[in-house]
């Protein structure tokens, strides 16, 4: 908790956060003198004050605990697959061969594109959005996986020859401490990405969240409100973001681009 308090106040040095207070504060300004110009754009206070009534209400931490739910669930299965998925690319010839081809044509397919195929196959559920999810977050892994991988020096691999290691010995003692800080690397760019497109699928795929909310506030034309939801859905993302990176430097102590990144 202390690391935690300790990066945050770092991260909120003075300079910046009056920086962000001007802004704050040129918008309310700017809003508040033209407001026949800027119908549907709220002051900062409107906005905070709209945020307030929807977590007094609940409505928005229920939103937000079915978002982040959806989000974590996507990212640990697409952590544990991409995870494996680049190691294989990296260590073994017969799936590189027969699989690295039909990777290489999904990998820039918009994970928004894959929405309605998840829609089609699971109708408007949860498993359409952790579906979408996997699909989003899972290439970050990969590529970091197997760009570890082929980092490995081969003097490591000749040594674990020379000691008679079994397949199982060399994963575990000499390919994953390797490769290990280049798939953490990957995790945290794919669950900043898990809870994009966790939003975005609840917008159009699965009526629930953070997303569904958003698209509620704004039909209902309560511009303070659908702000209020992008404030949450930032403040989320920051939240998860240093959770990971101090999980992961209790985990890890010893892996310093973890300490740094």
């Amino acid at each position: 908790m202390k690391s935690m308090l300790r990066r945050l106040s770092g991260a909120l040095n003075a300079p910046s956060l009056a920086t962000a207070l001007v802004l704050l504060l040129a918008w309310e300004v700017g809003v508040r003198s033209a407001a026949t110009r800027f119908e549907f754009l709220p002051a900062p206070t409107e906005i905070g004050q709209a945020l307030y009534g929807a977590i007094r209400s609940g409505q928005i931490i229920a939103d937000s605990a079915h978002t982040v739910a959806c989000a974590l669930a996507g990212w640990a299965i697409a952590s544990v697959l991409g995870g494996a998925m680049g190691l294989a690319l990296a260590f073994s010839p017969i799936v590189r061969r027969f699989f690295g081809a039909s990777l290489e044509l999904l990998r820039p397919l918009p994970a928004v594109a894959f929405v309605p195929v998840a829609v089609l196959l699971f109708g408007f559920t949860v498993t359409t959005e952790i579906t979408v999810i996997v699909f989003a977050s899972v290439w970050p892994v990969i590529v970091n996986a197997e760009a570890g991988a082929n980092t490995i020096h081969p003097r490591l691999l000749d040594a674990a020859a020379t000691l008679h290691l079994s397949r199982t010995q060399r994963l575990g003692k000499v390919i994953l401490p390797a490769v290990l800080p280049s798939i953490m690397v990957g995790a945290r760019v794919a669950l900043g990405l898990a809870l994009v497109v966790a939003v975005i699928a609840e917008m159009v795929g699965n009526p629930a969240g953070l997303g569904w909310g958003l698209v509620t506030a704004q039909e209902a034309l309560q511009p303070g409100l659908m702000f209020g939801y992008l404030v949450a859905t930032g403040a989320l993302g920051v939240l998860l973001n240093a959770c990971l990176r101090v999980t992961f430097a209790r985990l890890f102590p010893g892996i310093r681009e973890l300490q740094q990144s």
